[in-house]
Protein backbone atom coordinates (compact mmCIF):
# COMPACT_ATOMS: atom_id res chain seq x y z
CA UNK A 1 0.00 0.00 0.00
CA UNK A 2 1.78 3.12 -0.49
CA UNK A 3 2.22 5.88 2.01
CA UNK A 4 -0.36 8.34 2.15
CA UNK A 5 -0.05 11.90 2.05
CA UNK A 6 -2.00 12.43 4.89
CA UNK A 7 0.15 10.87 7.33
CA UNK A 8 3.92 11.54 5.54
CA UNK A 9 5.00 14.18 8.06
CA UNK A 10 3.80 12.87 11.42
CA UNK A 11 5.94 12.03 13.91
CA UNK A 12 4.87 9.49 16.40
CA UNK A 13 5.06 9.42 20.04
CA UNK A 14 4.44 7.21 23.51
CA UNK A 15 1.30 5.00 22.68
CA UNK A 16 -1.48 6.53 24.69
CA UNK A 17 -4.63 5.99 23.22
CA UNK A 18 -6.61 2.63 22.57
CA UNK A 19 -9.02 2.02 19.37
CA UNK A 20 -11.79 -1.15 19.09
CA UNK A 21 -13.73 -0.49 15.86
CA UNK A 22 -16.28 -2.97 15.21
CA UNK A 23 -18.25 -3.09 11.86
CA UNK A 24 -22.31 -3.70 11.78
CA UNK A 25 -22.37 -5.42 8.41
CA UNK A 26 -23.93 -3.12 6.15
CA UNK A 27 -20.96 -0.75 5.67
CA UNK A 28 -21.19 1.22 8.48
CA UNK A 29 -18.58 0.75 11.59
CA UNK A 30 -18.48 2.26 15.50
CA UNK A 31 -15.46 2.83 17.64
CA UNK A 32 -14.25 3.60 20.37
CA UNK A 33 -11.21 5.90 21.00
CA UNK A 34 -9.96 5.61 25.03
CA UNK A 35 -6.73 7.25 26.53
CA UNK A 36 -4.66 5.19 28.77
CA UNK A 37 -4.85 6.03 32.96
CA UNK A 38 -7.36 8.73 32.42
CA UNK A 39 -11.52 9.21 31.81
CA UNK A 40 -11.18 10.77 28.30
CA UNK A 41 -13.47 8.49 25.66
CA UNK A 42 -14.47 9.26 21.96
CA UNK A 43 -17.12 7.35 20.43
CA UNK A 44 -17.31 7.54 16.67
CA UNK A 45 -19.21 6.19 14.20
CA UNK A 46 -19.39 6.71 10.24
CA UNK A 47 -19.44 4.54 7.31
CA UNK A 48 -16.65 3.37 4.66
CA UNK A 49 -16.41 5.51 1.50
CA UNK A 50 -13.82 5.49 -1.51
CA UNK A 51 -11.72 8.31 -1.64
CA UNK A 52 -9.15 8.51 -4.60
CA UNK A 53 -9.84 5.17 -5.70
CA UNK A 54 -9.04 3.55 -1.93
CA UNK A 55 -11.75 2.33 0.65
CA UNK A 56 -11.62 4.23 4.08
CA UNK A 57 -13.53 5.04 6.75
CA UNK A 58 -15.53 8.75 7.26
CA UNK A 59 -16.29 9.07 10.88
CA UNK A 60 -17.40 11.69 13.28
CA UNK A 61 -16.03 11.68 17.00
CA UNK A 62 -18.26 12.04 20.15
CA UNK A 63 -17.20 12.88 23.31
CA UNK A 64 -18.50 10.03 25.59
CA UNK A 65 -17.47 8.75 29.19
CA UNK A 66 -18.93 5.65 31.43
CA UNK A 67 -22.07 5.77 33.32
CA UNK A 68 -21.43 6.15 36.90
CA UNK A 69 -23.04 3.21 38.73
CA UNK A 70 -26.64 4.16 40.44
CA UNK A 71 -26.58 7.30 38.04
CA UNK A 72 -29.13 7.94 35.72
CA UNK A 73 -27.89 9.89 32.36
Amino acid sequence: MAESTLFRDLQFGREVYDVEIHGTGNGQFIGLVKEDGGPCRIAFRGSAVVRDGRRVGLARGSVAWVKQEGQGE
